[in-house]
C-alpha cells in the first residue's frame, strides 16, 4: 500500500491522497472521449429497500449517538474505539435505518469536511414530526411545502449542525412521477 494512503477505523474511507490518485487512475484509463461515446448505464439498483444506511462523522459519538437514537427511535447495536481512543464508531439501528456514529480525531488535519451536507428520508407526514420534534425540543421546525414537487420538507438538524431532511409526498395534487 502507498505510504501517503492511510485508512480510517470503517473500511473503504481513505485520506484526500487517496482521492486524487483514484481520479488520476481513472482519466488514464477510460479517455474522455470513450466516456461520451458510451451509452447509458442501466439503472445500478432499480430498488432500495429497508434498512437505508449512512454514516455521519460527529465531534462526540456519544451525544450524536443519544440524539440519533431519539431522533430516529434507534438502538445501540455495538460500539468500537482505539485503545488510545483516537476514535470511536458506535453503530445504531432500528428496522429502517442503520446509522454508523463516526468520531475519529486522527484526521482533523485532512482537507475534507466532517459529516454530510444533507442526507433525506420519506416519513409519512412531516407536520406530525415537526409538532413531536417542537414538544421535545421547544422549537418546531418550520415545514415547507414544494408543491412543484409535489412534496412538504421539515429540516432537522443533529448536534454536530448536519441537516437530517424528512420529506412527504403531497398527494394527489403534488406530482405523479415519484
Amino acid at each position: 500500500m502507498d505510504k501517503s494512503i492511510r485508512q480510517t477505523p470503517t473500511e473503504g474511507i481513505m485520506t484526500k491522497h487517496t482521492f486524487h490518485g483514484g481520479i488520476l487512475i481513472l482519466c488514464a484509463l477510460v479517455p474522455v472521449q470513450e466516456l461520451a461515446a458510451q451509452e447509458p448505464p442501466s439503472v445500478w439498483m432499480p430498488t432500495i429497500g429497508a434498512p437505508q444506511y449512512f454514516a455521519v462523522f460527529v465531534a462526540d459519538a456519544d451525544k450524536s449517538a443519544q440524539w440519533y437514537r431519539t431522533a430516529f427511535g434507534l438502538r445501540e447495536l455495538d460500539r468500537s474505539a482505539a485503545d488510545d481512543g483516537s476514535w470511536q464508531i458506535v453503530n445504531l439501528i432500528n428496522d429502517h435505518l442503520f446509522v454508523e456514529i463516526i468520531r475519529d480525531n486522527r484526521v482533523q488535519n485532512v482537507a475534507r469536511g466532517r459529516g454530510f451536507f444533507k442526507v433525506g428520508f420519506h416519513v409519512p407526514d412531516v407536520e406530525a414530526v415537526a409538532d413531536v420534534v417542537g414538544r421535545a425540543t421547544g422549537d418546531r421546525p418550520r415545514v415547507l411545502e414544494f408543491a412543484r414537487y409535489g412534496v412538504r420538507i421539515v429540516q432537522i438538524r443533529d448536534p454536530d449542525g448536519h441537516i437530517i431532511q424528512l420529506f412527504s409526498r403531497l398527494g394527489s395534487s403534488g406530482r405523479s412521477d415519484w
